[in-house]
């Protein structure tokens, strides 16, 4: 599978390897999956687990009723399991948990000074689904501000497939553009779920390992 930039906004970051191991500091990667999903699916336990082998805190929130979503109450479980926000935070969502995690993001950010180090948003979106209308309402309750996303989360991107059933790439460019975000296009790569061969997902590594040693 290539990774392709599709859209390109901010300006490359550089990070500069720590020759002192035992100085680096510990991430906190907090992984949100989507809609009719928990944290054991698609490629999320990998993910964990290499974030884990690498030294950091990696943890898998768990939303309840993935299948039927409540938006008060995932946004509960986000408070509940992402209490504490930082600049070694780095927040990973996948799909609808994309809208759930960026409405959580910018009341925290309104009420609160700290910033994150990234978010980093796969198959998001935050309009509504033509292919699950069902989801409209949830998504409606999803309130964005651009600016102050921008502000408290400087680095973010968006991964999206060039043939996802479920999220319209021109969503995904939608939320990039929003977030001012680095966004890149995986080809063939479906919604990014188990089935479409994600169990593991090389690309988002390749993403998230700069940042834990910068």
């Amino acid at each position: 599978m290539h990774l392709v930039s599709c859209y390109f906004k901010r300006q490359p970051v550089i990070h500069k390897k720590n020759a002192n191991m035992n100085n680096m500091k510990q991430k906190k990667v907090y992984i949100v999956h989507g809609y009719q999903a928990s944290p054991n699916d698609h490629w999320f336990p990998w993910l964990s687990r290499k974030v884990h082998a690498a030294g950091h805190f990696s943890k898998r929130v768990m939303l309840p009723e993935s299948s039927q979503p409540d938006f008060d109450a995932w946004q509960q479980s986000l408070a509940l399991q992402i209490p504490h926000l930082n600049e070694d935070t780095i927040i990973v969502a996948h799909s609808l948990g994309c809208a759930a995690v960026l409405h959580y993001l910018t009341q925290h950010f309104q009420t609160a000074a700290k910033n994150i180090q990234a978010g980093i948003f796969v198959s998001g979106f935050a309009a509504p689904l033509a292919a699950i209308p069902e989801l409209n309402e949830f998504i409606a309750a999803a309130k964005l501000d651009s600016v102050k996303l921008q502000t408290s989360m400087p680095l973010a991107f968006c991964l999206l497939s060039s043939n996802d059933p479920i999220v319209p790439p021109p969503l995904t460019l939608q939320l990039s553009n929003l977030l001012n975000a680095q966004c890149f296009e995986v080809k063939k790569a479906g919604h990014f779920m188990r089935k479409d061969g994600y169990s593991e997902f090389h690309e988002i590594w390749e993403l998230i390992k700069p940042l834990l040693s910068s």
